[in-house]
């Protein structure tokens, strides 16, 4: 029985994006706060824009505040262990690598449309180790690696 490999793993800082998605989400939010509220309907329109916006912008800025911690990144022989979530070679769709210099690595799992944040990483030591192993562990699993752009659910 093969044992367990286990890598270091880090999320994806992606700071451009954070910070100009907290950027719209504010002027949203500041646009939304001097619209002109007569009716109910409008009333309900402006404080659900700006509840979403407050929300994004949060999700967005705690991320920003945790991407620097480390996490375990683990190969099985029947699954891949992202910190705490399990993934069965079963439920793997595709695994996506994106950019060569730092290379941000995503699992997609079959019942998902849009690849889900926390099963995003990269490896900040032992990077090309840890890619060689997933590609070998998603060769033995059939599991198509493709080196492209991805989308990801917030």
């Amino acid at each position: 029985m093969e044992k367990r490999i286990v890598f270091k793993g880090k999320r994806p800082a992606e700071l451009p994006a954070t910070i100009s998605v907290v950027a719209l989400m504010v002027f949203w939010i500041c646009y939304f706060l001097r619209f002109d509220r007569t009716t109910p309907l409008e009333y309900f329109w402006v404080y659900l824009v700006v509840g979403i916006a407050t929300a994004v912008a949060g999700i967005m800025i705690y991320r920003l505040l945790t991407f620097s911690r480390v996490f375990n990144i683990g190969i099985r022989p029947e699954a891949l262990q992202i910190k705490n979530v399990e993934i069965e070679a079963s439920a793997i769709k595709r695994i996506f690598i994106k950019g060569h210099l730092m290379p941000v690595i995503a699992v997609k799992p079959k019942a998902h449309l849009l690849v889900p944040y926390k099963y995003c990483f990269r490896f900040p030591e032992q990077e090309d180790q840890g890619i060689k192993a997933l590609k070998e562990w998603a060769d033995r699993h059939q599991i198509e690696v493709v080196h492209k752009k991805f989308v990801r659910w917030l």
